[in-house]
């Protein structure tokens, strides 16, 4: 899952003194911002510390963030708003129309668990129950390896609170997020391990609309004397700061391939409890525990690519093995885990009952 988060400044026009700075912020995001005085968050105390660097006053905008880049042409690239706090650093993000500066600040995904246990590699969370938000970078990797009991959530928080109540034993998740809940509402009860690999850590810088090299060059300035006052902000709020670790095994060479035949399809699956309308509550009660997240609840779900009211149009009488497979194999690619080891095969066979109940006419 991509997480930016805005701030801006603002400026006349390139040869003009900056007289004010103006940040474009979300007011419900924190650890990273809010319109709460008393909460502030890091993004908005850090525009406040450059403001007095610059000897200038600030004035917020206030946008939600979570459009992504949609919320950026909206406030920055629509002069609202003049410099946007929390850009991707290094990938390239919207360059045609955006200038950075240098990072500031580090982010990632954690694992978070209880301080008794030990996590050196990946692998030693097999065997326990992993909390991940739905298709994010977490969920995506877990789902394509073996080994992993994943519990996916919708929302991080939900996956926070699983956490807490015990539900799931480790938590694979949005470090600043995860790092903030945990120092305010858990009392710092979690061990907080900063993950290595792949599209799990990157840097954040500021952005300003192209064309504004002298905002450009006075938010660097003013950010290369607050790097203290930055390491400060991110204790504050639970920022995880500590080097990330390669947690992810070293992958097997791909073996030799092999002459032997391909192996003969499986057999056609078919549902014992069919006919056994007696089952359908049991089936919908687990649906809505474990899939509802992403097919909504009871299944009454408005997107046909996810709505499995579908399946009975889309697979005919082999439905039962579309489904089987899928729901114990995974579709990794596509954001599904694999539930065996979470759901006995008697379950997922309740689920299939309840989802029969609820087919759409072909």
């Amino acid at each position: 899952m991509l997480l930016v988060l805005l701030l801006g400044s603002v400026v006349t026009c390139a040869a003009e003194p900056i007289h004010v700075l103006r940040v474009c912020a979300d007011p419900d995001n924190m650890p990273f911002s809010s319109s709460t005085p008393t909460d502030q968050g890091l993004y908005v105390e850090l525009a406040e510390l450059i403001a007095g660097k610059m000897g200038i006053p600030t004035k917020y905008f206030w946008w939600p963030s979570y459009f992504g880049k949609r919320t950026v042409r909206n406030s920055l690239l629509s002069d609202r708003c003049d410099a946007y706090f929390g850009l991707p650093y290094g990938v390239g993000f919207m360059e045609r129309n955006v200038l950075l500066t240098r990072p500031f600040l580090s982010l990632g995904y954690v694992i978070m668990a209880p301080t008794a246990l030990r996590i050196a590699q990946l692998d030693d969370l097999k065997g326990r129950t992993v909390g991940v938000e739905f298709k994010t970078e977490p969920h995506i990797m877990l789902a394509s390896q073996d080994g992993f009991q994943v519990a996916t959530f919708r929302l991080i928080e939900g996956v926070m609170d699983a956490l807490q109540r015990g539900e799931v034993d480790t938590a694979f998740a949005w470090g600043p997020v995860a790092g903030y809940y945990n120092k305010t509402r858990l009392g710092g009860t979690f061990q907080i391990i900063p993950m290595a690999g792949s599209g799990l850590q990157w840097q954040v810088a500021v952005g300003v609309k192209k064309g504004n090299e002298q905002l450009q060059a006075a938010l660097e300035q003013a950010l290369e004397h607050l790097q203290p006052d930055i390491q400060r902000l991110a204790n504050k709020y639970g920022f995880p700061l500590t080097s990330p670790v390669a947690l992810t095994a070293p992958q097997d060479p791909t073996p030799p391939a092999s002459s032997a035949s391909p192996p003969a399809p499986a057999p056609a699956q078919r549902n014992p409890w069919r006919d056994d309308a007696s089952t359908i509550p049991a089936g919908r009660s687990l649906f809505n525990q474990h899939c509802a997240h992403c097919h909504s609840p009871n299944a009454i779900n408005p997107e046909p690519r996810t709505d499995l009211r579908r399946l009975k149009g889309r697979y005919g009488e082999n439905r039962s093995t579309v489904f089987f497979t899928t729901v114990t194999e995974g579709r990794p690619t596509k954001g599904m885990p694999a539930w065996t080891g979470v759901l006995s095969e008697e379950k997922i066979w309740q689920l299939l009952t309840f989802i029969e109940s609820v087919q759409n006419t072909p």
